[in-house]
């Protein structure tokens, strides 16, 4: 059975950043050392994160006065983070992703305009809620057409738009169209993370020339979900899994070639035992038909 990877797969370079930041940064943090959700979402880097002695909370963080507090790559809204870095008892290391940043810096300078900031991305994803926040919470999210085509645009306003850097390409260009007939003079920024854009292209292409697919990450994460979401739409014999564990030896059945493909918060390790699994699968297939 042949593997054939994405040419981009696993770690993203924001989320690179992030884990080296941390790693490189621990020894020197003030404790206790906190982080506000998921550091990127997987369950298995969250783990490693805790064995390094670093609380994870999913409660109110504003909360917090001392120590160290790590923000997460996928950001946090500036004014909160403002308001954290003014408690002289408190360190931020801030891991907010570039291409997250650039978002946030986008709808500010939007709602600077006066212009009411739309944002197509999931309303519960912290992301999304960090973009919000840039925009002095007066945006407005969508997280579908069908949500837009029922928004009744104000006609003495002024309209932006943004999306969430994970957002599924395709659906956006769709949202984009809807937009521009509804709010002719709205300006649209496509802050889909080119990272993203290219994965989701890879599996597309992957999913037409294989006999299954298999996309390797956490249930928790929006961009690993879009990718197999993709692929499941063109290759029915795709699957999704988090870790070795989940996979089944029957999924392999008189296939010829897997395609792999990974979100951008999967770690390399978790691929490799994923890949090894697969291998070991193929040599006792061999070894039955010899």
């Amino acid at each position: 059975m042949k593997i054939i990877f994405a040419k981009e797969i696993g770690f993203c370079f924001g989320a690179k950043k992030a884990l080296k930041m941390v790693e490189d940064n621990l020894p020197k943090l003030k404790k206790p050392i906190k982080m506000y959700g998921s550091l990127v979402h997987n369950e298995q880097v969250a783990k490693h994160l805790k064995r390094m002695g670093i609380e994870i909370i999913i409660d109110d963080f504003k909360k917090i006065k001392k120590g160290t507090l790590i923000i997460t790559a996928h950001g946090i809204s500036p004014t909160i983070k403002n308001e954290l870095r003014r408690k002289p008892d408190l360190d931020l290391l801030d891991t907010t992703c570039p291409i997250v940043a650039l978002a946030q810096k986008t709808a500010e300078l939007l709602e600077k305009e006066n212009r009411e900031v739309l944002i197509f991305g999931d309303p519960k994803h912290v992301e999304v809620l960090g973009i919000k926040g840039a925009a002095k919470e007066k945006a407005t999210i969508f997280s579908s057409k069908e949500e837009l085509l029922k928004f009744k645009p104000d006609k003495n306003k002024k309209y932006g738009l943004v999306a969430q850097t994970t957002q599924n390409f395709e659906k956006f260009k769709e949202f984009e169209k809807i937009a521009k007939r509804k709010i002719p003079k709205i300006i649209i920024f496509n802050t889909i993370c080119r990272t993203s854009l290219k994965r989701q292209a890879e599996i597309r292409k992957l999913a037409k020339k294989v006999d299954a697919v298999l996309i390797i990450g956490s249930s928790t994460s929006a961009n690993t979900k879009r990718l197999y979401q993709i692929s499941l739409k063109i290759n029915p014999g795709t699957f999704f899994v988090k870790t070795v564990r989940d996979l089944k030896k029957e999924w392999f059945k008189n296939k010829k070639n897997v395609g792999i493909g990974a979100g951008a918060s999967t770690p390399d390790w978790i691929i490799n035992k994923v890949v090894k699994k697969l291998k070991v699968y193929d040599s006792k297939k061999e070894n039955k038909e010899n």
